[in-house]
């Protein structure tokens, strides 16, 4: 082969993989532009512009490869967040249905927590909780059996309730102690005790509860309107007298998204202690 060809062979080697690295290098920037691009769109949702930010978004989505369910849940996030619930649940689907295991576990919290579609939830975290039979997960960082607790409590599933939320508190006591519990499982437990007339038990729930946070203003509270239904007024009424005091300093519990179920409110205990102490 004359030295002419050889020169040319490797010409248009040399050509043919630089265009090949120029259609790589192309697509990669495509792709890296409008990832970028979502981004924007999401920074524009959390500051408010929902529309815009949202058809950018969309516009993105659409020229992506294979957007991951990684991609939606954050969609949805934000959307959840700023109230957009329809956009949020189409993209939470689409989430769910490319990554269910990973995507079950925030759908069945945001259910619960935004929706307040308890039926659905407990459905979705059952769902979820199969993955692991012999783990108890934590969506959201709260135990799967506190929030099927929860879910059942809202549906007036109260034995149900209680077994879920006794199952979270014997697996966390054995493996690292009760104290790890979240006090405000034995405040659920016990206005689920409460409501099924077993207010000795419900007392008892409640004062754990103090026992492990003394400044549970709930715990005072919800121990206080149990009390009044075993006609001890004078107990109730200095509950009602601490939780108000404490929910006055800001002990409460509460969230910038939502309402807790266990939420009180400063006018409520006025109202307790109007109605039932002030005679």
């Amino acid at each position: 082969m004359s030295r002419k060809r050889k020169c040319l062979k490797w010409f248009f080697i040399t050509i043919g993989s630089l265009l090949g690295l120029i259609v790589v290098l192309a697509i990669v920037f495509h792709q890296i532009t409008f990832r970028v691009l979502l981004g924007v769109g999401s920074m524009d949702v959390y500051n408010g512009n929902n529309e815009r930010g949202n058809s950018i978004m969309n516009y993105a989505l659409s020229h992506i490869e294979n957007p991951s369910g990684e991609t939606f849940h954050a969609m949805s996030v934000q959307n959840t967040k700023n109230g957009n619930y329809n956009i949020a649940i189409s993209a939470l689907e689409k989430a769910v249905k490319l990554e269910p295991e990973e995507g079950f576990a925030y759908y069945g919290w945001v259910l619960l927590y935004y929706y307040r579609d308890y039926e659905k939830a407990l459905s979705i975290l059952e769902q979820y909780d199969t993955y692991t039979p012999d783990f108890s997960d934590a969506p959201m960082g709260e135990d799967i059996h506190y929030l099927k607790g929860l879910c059942h409590m809202q549906m007036n599933h109260c034995q149900k309730a209680l077994d879920e939320f006794d199952t979270y508190i014997n697996n966390l006591a054995s493996t690292h102690g009760e104290d790890f519990v979240d006090v405000y499982t034995f405040v659920q437990k016990g206005r689920c005790l409460t409501i099924l007339g077993k207010y000795e038990e419900a007392i008892l729930s409640f004062k754990k509860a103090i026992k492990y946070y003394d400044k549970c203003p709930e715990a005072y509270y919800f121990m206080g309107l149990t009390q009044l239904e075993m006609n001890e007024k004078e107990s109730a009424c200095a509950n009602f007298t601490i939780a108000l005091d404490l929910t006055k300093k800001g002990y409460k519990s509460s969230d910038t998204y939502v309402e807790y179920f266990h939420e009180i409110y400063t006018q409520q205990i006025e109202m307790s202690v109007t109605e039932n102490c002030n005679n």
